[in-house]
């Protein structure tokens, strides 16, 4: 298969930045604005129905791309034959999934009768596990056992849709070796490894620098932001630096507040990547992830990374590009300290934007796409 206007790919994903944006939403839309370029024919089949006014308004909205939309329903598993009846108005041969769903049983499912290739790609490390529906169902409150029942059977169906999907799926993509082993552990299958995707250029990382300490990220359990605020009570030394935090807050979270730490909510991609380029350094408190978005942008942005948790590949303690903390949020306060008070970190910095500019680039990534599918 070469690389020319003949060629159509397909991402299939539940939610497009044109109306929902998260970390997959936009490794996907560099995706694909890569293979925009390089003069392949995109389609995207995605929950978007409903949504055509945000689209069309949308500053990612692209009118290359040929949209198949279908409706997101309460019972999620019944979105299998919606996708179902999409994909066989696909023209596509190649399809890439992100953001595991019924969706995925669908595209898996019908690339098998059909005989066109399958690429599944995961997005957090949770996506290596089985039972991922079912085990996130008990964090959930339900007054009604009859709901409780019902969301039961949903994500019984979804987990059983999924996992025939990485079963079935020519290939599965990898973001990093942790996440290969337990694809290999759970699911007797190699992989491959593709790290997330960025665009990347040399002026990353020279504008001018604020004191200013960012966490970024959806205000979710997962991502444990309430550990900002004591990491904050934690320090000895905050006069003139600024706080701040940026994401989407849920239920549990509506609350949170802090005298010293401006919280924003959510904000535009583009916002969020201005808040990468002013800040010194950036905090990551979550239990666990894949490779974080907010990471790269860090690494391209010269911004001190300090991880709770999240340790992709070992890269903070085999190429030196950050600190992890294992979960140590009083170390991590003292670590803090010591930068806020302008300890030196040229050295990390100029490690890290090297081996993200090195790792990172969208185009290199697409030359790997394109040499799976061709395979």
């Amino acid at each position: 298969m070469q690389n020319n206007k003949l060629n159509t790919i397909c991402f299939v994903i539940p939610y497009y930045v044109t109306f929902g944006t998260g970390g997959a939403e936009i490794q996907v839309y560099y995706l694909i604005n890569e293979f925009l370029n390089r003069g392949w024919n995109v389609e995207v089949l995605t929950g978007g129905r409903g949504f055509e006014e945000t689209v069309r308004q949308s500053p990612y909205y692209d009118g290359r791309i040929r949209f198949l939309n279908y409706r997101l329903r309460t019972i999620r598993s019944l979105e299998f034959f919606d996708v179902l009846r999409l994909l066989f108005k696909c023209k596509a041969h190649v399809f890439y999934q992100r953001t595991d769903f019924a969706l995925s049983g669908a595209c898996a499912w019908y690339c098998k009768i059909r005989g066109r290739k399958m690429m599944y790609a995961l997005a957090q490390d949770k996506d290596a596990f089985r039972s991922k529906y079912q085990t996130a169902l008990k964090a959930f409150k339900y007054q009604s056992k009859i709901k409780r029942s019902i969301r039961h059977f949903d994500f019984y169906c979804i987990d059983k849709l999924v996992e025939y999907a990485k079963q079935n799926a020519a290939a599965i993509i990898c973001q990093s070796r942790q996440q290969q082993e337990f694809i290999r552990s759970n699911f007797t299958r190699d992989s491959y490894l593709i790290p997330s995707s960025f665009p990347v250029n040399t002026t990353n990382g020279q504008q001018k620098k604020e004191n200013i300490v960012l966490w970024v990220g959806n205000m979710s359990k997962i991502k444990q932001p309430e550990l900002f605020l004591k990491l904050v009570d934690y320090l000895a030394h905050t006069a003139g630096w600024r706080f701040v935090m940026i994401g989407r807050v849920s239920e549990d979270y509506k609350s949170l507040s802090h005298p010293k730490i401006d919280i924003l909510g959510e904000c535009s991609y583009d916002e969020t990547n201005r808040w990468f380029e002013r800040a010194k350094i950036f905090v990551n408190t979550s239990e666990s992830e894949g490779m974080p978005n907010t990471f790269i942008q860090s690494w391209l942005n010269h911004v001190l990374v300090l991880s709770l948790n999240v340790n992709p590949n070992g890269v903070f303690d085999a190429q030196h590009m950050g600190l992890c903390f294992h979960g140590d949020l009083q170390q991590m306060a003292a670590s803090l300290d010591d930068y806020l008070q302008e300890k030196s970190r040229s050295d990390i910095l100029e490690r890290a934007s090297s081996y993200a500019l090195e790792t990172f680039d969208v185009r290199r990534n697409v030359d790997q796409l394109i040499e799976l599918i061709n395979k």
